[in-house]
């Protein structure tokens, strides 16, 4: 833990306010696991407002802790689900298919529905999706199967995007229906397929 030291009243008086709001709430075995003797948080409990807002003003030092490792943990769990949201927007955006968005980010048919409507208005173009020329697609397989090699540790959802960074003109729901189309079942670690044959093209 690292101690800081507070210099401000206002932030001193409003921890010593947290402090008794804590007691009156009901969490004093929490306070007296941190290590607070139970005549300190009774004396503290009782004291009057001019009491609290004096020793907030005077010169007595008071510090406050943190861990580096729990406030190192919480931000980079913020940056992953900042990166998880991108992420799932970026699918969305570039044509992955429902069945796609749904099982990669665990989202339901009409939390997607409502995020595409946000992300990518007027709904998908009518008709089955024909698949690119022998020779795109060719050029798909072979990509495909590299970053199957060089990113077998990765979520699939990584290297998916990791293809379509390479195929950007292409919807994500092509490519999918692209590297799957000699497969009989999912033996290419999806996770889902085309719910309907492709067209060749």
């Amino acid at each position: 833990m690292n101690k800081i030291p507070i210099q401000c009243p206002v932030l001193r008086r409003m921890l010593l306010a947290h402090i008794i709001e804590q007691i009156d709430g009901g969490h004093m075995d929490s306070l007296l696991r941190a290590g607070y003797s139970p005549e300190f948080l009774d004396d503290l409990r009782y004291r009057t407002t001019r009491d609290i807002t004096n020793l907030a003003n005077s010169p007595q030092e008071m510090w406050f802790s943190l861990s580096e490792q729990l406030i190192s943990k919480g931000l980079h769990l913020l940056d992953m689900r900042r990166e998880h949201a991108k992420l799932r927007e970026y699918f969305v955006i570039h044509g992955a298919s429902r069945r796609m968005v749904c099982t990669y980010f665990k989202l339901s048919h009409e939390e997607y529905r409502d995020l595409r409507a946000q992300l990518r208005p007027g709904g998908e173009p009518g008709g089955r999706t024909a698949l690119p020329p022998v020779v795109v697609r060719d050029a798909i397989h072979r990509a495909w199967f590299d970053i199957q090699q060089s990113m077998s540790e990765q979520p699939c959802r990584d290297r998916i995007y990791a293809l379509h960074q390479q195929f950007p003109e292409l919807r994500i729901s092509v490519l999918q229906q692209t590297i799957v189309e000699f497969a009989e079942d999912d033996e290419l670690g999806l996770e889902i397929k085309p719910a309907t044959p492709p067209l060749q093209g």
